[in-house]
């Protein structure tokens, strides 16, 4: 069976004095009829033979991790990401980096440190042919996920593979093979050892596997893996202080990721919302801190709306974001989501100032014509005097918010 490849792809492999592989993703999602952009390829070669044999040609080489033997070459548009043929070496436990390597000249030693059968089907561009050493071919056949060699191998010291492993599930509407699960429950602990960064990356693209591939998953595959976790009581080896979590939110809103941290607070009901995101969403998942607290103020803004606040500080704290706390609202409360969209549209058709930073006075203006009052109270001061505008007590102009500042000095 001959593979679809470009045109620079079967130059490249004729610039190579042995054979060149494509494996992985682009094999299998071409087996099932999936367009895919990404290319991973192999070969014998070390870095530096590969990079001598592209010297003076249109391709591009960089080495991205020497001691992985990894590097990516580009020509045109396209990419290819490079890898020798290799062993790898873990320590104990659930880092996903390999503690050392070692490069070899066999295909079938290669990929035995592949994680599942189907990812593991290589194409040989040269003699055109399928190298199947796994049996991965039937396994998408039959739409299946079983690892290479046997599941305590292959998932005993590499926790980002258990996550791939529900990924998969879910984007490519497989099941898992029976052993191969309970092995992904055996060795859940390793999930303690992967990077908050990297369980972030593979839980969002479990909750938007629907739309990872036309008419391939279904529109809830997620709840698919977040069913498995949930079986096995993964979620506290991600930092959440549950073992089941019920999912309601998740299943309804448009933005996943922020539907599923609805349903996180909902089942753990910590004391303080704002402080269990900034501890899940930083500590636990590695999120900046810019993000984390955009996602805390939508959600704060979400829960504070359905305990009713009052318009004027609500909206001075959630104005910016209120399109999207309303996206959520919706599914919870029509009412409420109502009630916050009329005022917000009154303050957007009459023009109200709802922010400090639209004030027609900063703390400088406060510190030239004030300057015995100390720099620790002028965003009290500012906020003092965003209130009166909004209340149409004084006017937003320079001259007036500066004459309003000193009555509020003995208070302030």
């Amino acid at each position: 069976m001959k593979l679809t490849i470009s045109k620079n792809l079967e130059k490249l492999s004729q610039l190579f004095p042995c054979e060149l592989y494509v494996v992985g993703g682009y094999v299998r999602n071409h087996l099932m009829g999936i367009a895919q952009d990404d290319v991973d390829i192999v070969s014998r070669l070390s870095l530096e033979e590969v990079e001598k044999i592209l010297e003076g040609s249109e391709f591009t080489f960089k080495i991205k991790n020497k001691m992985l033997g990894s590097a990516l070459i580009t020509i045109d548009e396209e990419k290819y990401e490079y890898t020798t043929l290799r062993r790898d070496f873990y320590a104990d436990g659930g880092a996903h980096m390999p503690e050392r390597v070692e490069f070899v000249d066999s295909v079938k030693e290669d990929a035995k440190r592949r994680d599942f059968a189907c990812n593991a089907i290589y194409y040989d561009i040269k003699n055109d042919k399928l190298i199947d050493f796994y049996g991965g071919i039937d396994d998408i056949a039959k739409r299946t996920l079983k690892t290479v060699e046997t599941p305590d191998e292959v998932l005993c010291h590499d926790g980002v593979r258990i996550l791939r492993l529900f990924r998969f599930q879910c984007e490519l509407n497989f099941k898992i093979e029976k052993q191969t699960l309970l092995a992904a429950f055996k060795f859940k602990k390793n999930l303690r050892d992967v990077s908050g960064e990297r369980v972030l990356y593979e839980i969002t693209r479990i909750l938007h596997s629907p739309n990872k591939y036309e008419n391939i998953s279904k529109p809830k595959a997620y709840m698919k893996a977040l069913k498995n976790f949930n079986k096995c009581g993964l979620w506290p080896n991600f930092g959440i202080d549950c073992n089941k979590l019920r999912f309601k939110m998740v299943k309804k809103v448009e933005h996943k990721s922020q539907g599923f941290l609805i349903d996180v607070i909902d089942n753990v009901n910590p004391l303080s919302i704002s402080y269990y995101l900034n501890l899940i969403l930083i500590n636990c998942f590695g999120l900046s801190r810019k993000m984390s607290d955009y996602y805390i103020n939508i959600l704060s803004g979400y829960y504070e709306a359905l305990n009713v606040q009052q318009n004027k500080p609500y909206f001075f704290k959630y104005f910016d974001n209120f399109p999207k706390i309303h996206q959520l609202l919706v599914h919870k409360s029509k009412y409420l989501a109502n009630k916050y969209e009329f005022f917000y549209k009154y303050i957007i058709a009459h023009k109200l100032v709802v922010s400090v930073r639209d004030l027609n006075i900063t703390g400088e203006d406060i510190k030239q014509n004030y300057p015995t009052v100390k720099p620790n109270r002028y965003k009290a001061i500012l906020d003092s005097l965003l209130s009166d505008v909004f209340d149409g007590a004084v006017i937003n102009e320079k001259e007036a918010l500066i004459a309003a500042i000193e009555p509020k000095l003995k208070y302030l």
